[in-house]
């Protein structure tokens, strides 16, 4: 579509995610009273709503902020590319986010990895399923990984496809955990080594390899369940162009990089700009804080989702801080089994999160942290959620019961609940997971409400900070 006119200033209404034609017609119209909607509807419909809300003025001012958030210096504010938002709710967060500082303040150096095409052709590697004998012979593709979580999914013997992969049982993790992995070392340890990659100078190697990564799947799901989806990886381990990874020299500095890069917020400024791939241009424009009094919360609760193995505990180590001794949950439904946020500076077998319920929580405490850093209200992030993420929201309200223990139950025990109800008994109620271990779910099984604990981790953070600033004072 081509569409012409004279010179002038820019001034028009923009709006996205539109499905049908008499949405536009009755949004012009709408008096802007209620809940704005979203991409997806409460039943998880496409959205055919109509709200003022939709229906954004985009000028100058709108321009200039969609440029600070995508472009860089040399281009004009006139030329920036195009932010989409369902609602007016969403586009004042990104203009809030538009004003931070970026990751790029960081520093970081990346690293692609391996090409999976060019590089295996060159000798380096080859296809071959099997559980390499240490971390430097892993080849991680991006299923291996999720949301902070660095052992989220393993290959299947078969290899049928890029969907032939199951997920690891976090409970049952060895503390020596090595990955099954579908590539191996395929030349000499020397060449392999030295053609990976190095970060340092003419006066001094660096090899990537040798440094903890943040690293993020590189095919960017701009309407799956998140869009983002980085996690910390251990020294000596390589990956493909699956995923894309950054370093530092400063653990603490890679470690704060994924808790920012784990939240929804950080999500929302990629998802509102869809692309293809996400790298390190995409990546050094998401907004950031360097300092904040709560940071060790933050760290805390990244390094506890991310450390599952002693391959991570130098980095546990390094990043300790004693303010870890007195963290405690921000919220989150009690149970008998919950682990303790306060930790000790030693990594043991302890220190991760394994249940599905202490890391769901974990995250959502992230996103309330990563909000209030960035100034960004508990209502505008529960917005965010309820109408930028309806995948994730759906998995929140129809699919993920956990049970009594804090498990999230497998489909096939749900099935034969949702007919029974807590008639079921204890033997239905057992199932097999793709670990081949056997588990008892016990009930009740209840979906959690994210955006009921997102607003009560938020309103604990912020009661921190209060109580904080009174005692400096």
């Amino acid at each position: 579509m081509h569409v012409y006119g004279c010179a002038q200033n820019p001034s028009f209404v923009q709006a996205s995610s539109l499905y049908h034609p008499d949405t536009v017609e009755r949004s012009l119209k709408h008096d802007g009273s209620g809940t704005e909607p979203g991409l997806k509807d409460d039943d998880g419909r496409w959205d055919l709503r109509p709200h003022l809300g939709r229906m954004q003025r985009v000028n100058h001012e709108t321009l200039a902020s969609w440029h600070a958030m995508l472009e860089d210096d040399d281009v004009p504010v006139e030329h920036s590319r195009m932010v989409y938002t369902v609602n007016r709710s969403t586009a004042q967060v990104l203009a809030k986010l538009s004003a931070a500082p970026r990751i790029a303040t960081l520093g970081l150096k990346f690293s692609r990895g391996w090409d999976e095409s060019i590089d295996r052709k060159k000798g380096f590697f080859d296809s071959e399923w099997g559980v390499p004998e240490s971390w430097d012979s892993v080849i991680l593709q991006g299923p291996h990984i999720h949301v902070a979580n660095p052992a989220y999914k393993v290959p299947n013997p078969t290899m049928k496809h890029n969907l032939d992969w199951s997920p690891v049982d976090l409970e049952a993790l060895p503390v020596d955990y090595v990955p099954t992995t579908t590539y191996k070392r395929a030349c000499d340890r020397a060449i392999y080594d030295s053609n990976y990659g190095d970060w340092g100078s003419p006066e001094g190697t660096d090899p990537v390899r040798a440094h903890y990564r943040l690293a993020w799947r590189a095919m960017a799901a701009n309407t799956g369940e998140r869009t983002l989806i980085p996690a910390l990886l251990p020294p000596r381990a390589a990956h493909v162009d699956g995923l894309f990874a950054g370093g530092d020299s400063s653990g603490r500095t890679v470690v704060l990089a994924t808790g920012f890069a784990s939240s929804l917020i950080l999500d929302l400024a990629l998802r509102s700009a869809p692309k293809a791939h996400i790298r390190s241009p995409q990546f050094n424009r998401l907004p950031f804080v360097r300092a904040h009094p709560l940071m060790p919360q933050l760290l805390n609760r990244t390094l506890r989702l991310n450390c599952l193995t002693d391959a991570y505990a130098d980095l546990w180590q390094d990043v300790w801080s004693p303010e870890f001794g007195g963290d405690d949950w921000a919220g989150g439904r009690p149970r008998a089994n919950r682990p303790e946020l306060a930790c000790a500076p030693t990594w043991t077998t302890q220190t991760p999160l394994r249940l599905a319920e202490d890391r769901r929580q974990a995250l959502v405490e992230i996103d309330a942290l990563v909000a209030l850093m960035l100034g960004v209200t508990a209502d505008e992030l529960c917005t965010v959620y309820r109408t930028q993420f309806p995948v994730l929201y759906g998995y929140d309200t129809r699919r993920d019961y956990f049970d009594a223990n804090g498990r999230l139950v497998p489909p096939e025990v749900l099935r034969v609940w949702r007919t029974k109800d807590e008639s079921s008994s204890e033997v239905e109620r057992i199932a097999t997971n793709a670990s081949g271990n056997t588990i008892a779910y016990e009930s009740p099984f209840l979906l959690l409400d994210r955006e009921a604990d997102i607003r009560l981790a938020y309103a604990e953070f912020e009661r921190r900070l209060l109580r904080r600033s009174e005692n400096a004072s």
